[in-house]
């Protein structure tokens, strides 16, 4: 447990204002009609000047309170330490819980006696900081500003490296997908196999090969796969070009690839329409993959299945059905996933602005697990809620019969 000194120590090595996004303060102990039931603390702008604000929410109405921060150094670690300072005050009088969400995602839990604990602190991917301004650096894996040679060839960068302004979306897309790689990268062996099915255009195909091999020196063998013959040789023409020796394109569907007889290290999907993200998963599975990362496309399946009486009324809104039915085949994926032996995240791809197809299903294999007759029985209750039967679980039951 943490007590009020080392917590507030701890929040200014780790909190920096600059980059905040939000902070709730929530769960409160006492409750009345004049009594906030929420504060939200927030970035804004005071006179040309970055501030933030505390807003109070009651029942009735919200109010609010700002305050300057300063970029002078010994002002601001005075701001600063005020700023915490209120913020455990605040928890001290009403509120169990504290969610940051700034250069770090931080929760902090208040027990009834009143003592703090750190439930979680992570870094923020999603951090503003890397959508800093123009004079400041980015945080990338790939630099803008740094000439690759495949970059370049596919048309993201000119001779100087520099990233065209109608490129930029797949830049950013580039490096997010990089961070996520990079998360799991001590998962793939040296020399080891990664399948990337229905590459298309392979923007990110290359970018593995790039992370793998150039920045990572692993000697990785990378294997791209597309049903479009012409794509397939282009693809195979720049890989040529620009000597990334073990990085090779197929043309074939990914239901038609076959049982590998090699050790495949990662499978990749990446907008693969309605169920071809579940043959790759089920493929994956099945061919005992380290890694699984799938960026689902349109989903269509259980639109056409989902039955539910207590559900009945929103289901009948079409939009509302069609968003359902597509979160609901993922979350099957991911149990699906979870209940074949692997620690499953849903994630961001990217932001919401650029695709509403951004979720990522990020999948690694644990060892030496068995699901118990709960998981079991919880995963076809869910199938049985919602009268669905979806493809990933008809292409696993023999499969998970068996674990």
């Amino acid at each position: 447990m943490d007590n009020f000194k080392s917590l507030k120590n701890k929040l200014k090595k780790n909190v920096d204002f600059r980059y905040l996004d939000k902070i709730i303060i929530s769960n409160p102990i006492k409750k009345g009609e004049k009594i906030p039931n929420k504060v939200t603390i927030t970035k804004v702008t005071l006179k040309g000047k970055t501030g933030v604000q505390f807003s109070y929410h009651t029942d009735t109405k919200v109010t609010h309170e700002n305050i300057q921060l300063s970029e002078d150094k010994d002002k601001k670690d005075e701001i600063y330490e005020s700023l915490i300072d209120k913020i455990l005050s605040i928890m001290t009088d009403n509120f169990k819980q504290c969610n940051i969400s700034s250069n770090r995602i931080i929760t902090i839990l208040m027990n009834k006696k009143k003592e703090f604990k750190i439930a979680e602190n992570k870094e923020n991917n999603n951090c503003s900081k890397n959508k800093v301004s123009h004079n400041e650096i980015k945080n990338y894996i790939i630099k803008d500003g740094i000439y690759y040679q495949w970059l370049f060839e596919v048309g993201l960068i000119d001779k100087n490296g520099k990233v065209h302004n109608s490129a930029q979306k797949k830049f950013r897309q580039i490096n997010r997908f990089l961070e996520m790689i990079a998360d799991i990268e001590k998962y793939i062996p040296v020399n080891g196999l990664i399948i990337d099915m229905g590459c298309g255009k392979s923007y990110l195909t290359f970018a593995i090969y790039h992370y793998f091999n150039v920045l990572k020196g692993k000697n990785v063998r990378v294997k791209g796969f597309d049903l479009k013959k012409d794509v397939v040789e282009n693809c195979n023409k720049l890989a040529e070009k620009i000597n990334f020796k073990n990085l090779h394109f197929f043309a074939g569907d990914i239901a038609d690839i076959g049982t590998s007889e090699e050790k495949i290290d990662m499978i990749i999907t990446l907008h693969a329409c309605d169920t071809a993200t579940d043959i790759a998963i089920a493929y994956g599975i099945k061919q005992n993959c380290k890694v699984i990362m799938s960026v689902p496309c349109c989903q269509h399946e259980l639109f056409y299945q989902i039955k539910n009486d207590s559900l009945k009324n929103i289901l009948s809104y079409g939009i509302l059905k069609e968003r359902f039915s597509a979160l609901l085949t993922d979350g099957i994926r991911g149990e699906t996933l979870k209940l074949c032996g692997y620690k499953t995240s849903i994630l961001e791809f990217i932001d919401m602005e650029h695709t509403p197809k951004n979720i990522m299903i990020r999948a690694v294999k644990k060892d030496f697990f068995k699901p118990s007759q709960k998981d079991i029985t919880e995963y076809n209750n869910l199938l049985k809620a919602f009268n669905v039967e979806p493809t990933i679980h008809n292409l696993l039951k023999d499969y998970m019969s068996n674990l």
